[in-house]
């Protein structure tokens, strides 16, 4: 029993002792002076903190610092909600104007498309079965009041032309260039494939069966690699393409196909029998044909259109910056030079004609389309073959006919 006894007091005195050394071991550790640990704990603090008035002063920049983080943050979230919060409402009113309508006036090949925009320098992309057997193309973009009717856009909306400068048969893609677009047509951003995933809902912008920048939306059912299809011309194609329930007809052909970040990841290419098996060529191939066309951006598009009518033309790039701005015509064939077009500012129109009546090599005439409106109001003459013009003819009304000779010194 004392054996027992002691036995409990020895185990309340090592309890007790125990106890006391955890506190002592507490306080010690809380900051004890005589810790040396502690000590160069406080010789590492800066000196400034030791400093109250620098410590509120530094305390004061924190604050107004982190504030303007803050803000910055909320400001940059904010955007990026507005941005790309993924409404289908705000894709369309941010990318409609994006979007082009195409007319393939190709006798017996006539055929409405779509494009968008992926170069400033007025280069489009869509499908080579919208341009197929033409080098020219209609372009129109989205008129200020809206989307009209096909009739009314043929009709009283001015159009632009385009030169069909590059195309991949096989994987359904061609490069448009026009010139003279407003600044009102945006540049899109190219996504990629690896950004797609089934389930996405996506976004077709086009003109089924002619009703102009109507919007569609769908999911991603699929993406089929290396998928082959042919159409009814037996025309026979291959590419990654991305299966949409996104309903699209013909019209949409060339159109883009978005994500709900405002990304092309797709070009609305063809719709098959059944419900909703829509196909879109994967956005890869298109960023591979731009990359194999650099010089596209340097191309000026009356150039195809010159060529058409004077296959033989010479031209010159006169200002020297890679794009042809000159072209001289032997109009008769007689192996002089006669005709001349001068397009200076390199934006795809004429805006001078030069004429060598008696193919002497002098140019007696300079006619001038000054506002680029299609109708010349100014010409200069060398009367007396000095290769300097001596008289000013103007046509204020453009009409055709010369109000006013002027004579100059």
């Amino acid at each position: 029993m004392k054996l027992l006894k002691l036995n409990f007091y020895s185990l309340i005195f090592t309890l007790l002792i125990t106890t006391i050394n955890a506190d002592e071991k507490k306080l010690k550790f809380r900051g004890n002076s005589n810790n040396e640990e502690f000590k160069s704990i406080q010789i590492n603090i800066s000196p400034d903190l030791l400093n109250i008035d620098k410590a509120l002063e530094l305390k004061s920049k924190y604050k107004i610092a982190k504030e303007f983080v803050t803000k910055t943050d909320q400001n940059l979230k904010k955007k990026k909600k507005i941005k790309f919060r993924g409404s289908a409402k705000n894709i369309y009113k941010n990318y409609a104007n994006s979007v082009v309508f195409l007319y393939n006036p190709t006798e017996g090949k006539e055929s409405l498309g779509a494009g968008f925009l992926v170069d400033r320098s007025g280069v489009i992309l869509t499908n080579w079965h919208v341009t197929k057997g033409t080098k020219e193309i209609l372009v129109w973009v989205l008129p200020k009041e809206g989307a009209v009717e096909t009739e009314v856009l043929f009709k009283d909306i001015p159009h632009y032309y385009g030169s069909v400068l590059a195309e991949n048969k096989s994987q359904d893609l061609a490069l448009i260039k026009v010139s003279g677009l407003p600044a009102s047509a945006k540049v899109v951003e190219l996504g990629a494939n690896e950004n797609v995933s089934i389930g996405d809902t996506v976004y077709a912008i086009g003109h089924p069966n002619g009703l102009p920048w109507s919007f569609t939306l769908g999911t991603v059912s699929q993406i089929r690699k290396n998928k082959k299809w042919v159409y009814e011309d037996k025309s026979e194609h291959q590419a990654t393409v991305i299966q949409t329930q996104t309903p699209i007809s013909p019209g949409n052909s060339g159109g883009p196909l978005f994500n709900e970040f405002g990304k092309i990841v797709g070009i609305n290419t063809w719709g098959a029998d059944g419900q909703n098996l829509n196909f879109a060529v994967a956005v890869n191939h298109a960023k591979e044909f731009i990359r194999a066309n650099p010089n596209i951006t340097k191309v000026n598009t009356i150039d195809a259109v010159i060529k058409k009518d004077y296959p033989n033309a010479k031209t010159q790039d006169y200002n020297k910056n890679g794009i042809i701005d000159t072209w001289y015509i032997d109009e008769d064939n007689n192996g002089k030079i006669d005709l001349g077009f001068i397009d200076d500012d390199e934006n795809g129109f004429v805006e001078g004609t030069l004429i060598d009546k008696d193919e002497d090599g002098v140019w007696e005439i300079f006619v001038i389309d000054s506002d680029e409106n299609g109708k010349n109001d100014q010409a200069y003459l060398d009367t007396d073959g000095d290769k300097k013009p001596d008289v000013l003819a103007h046509d204020y009304n453009e009409d055709g006919e010369w109000d006013k000779f002027e004579e100059l010194s």
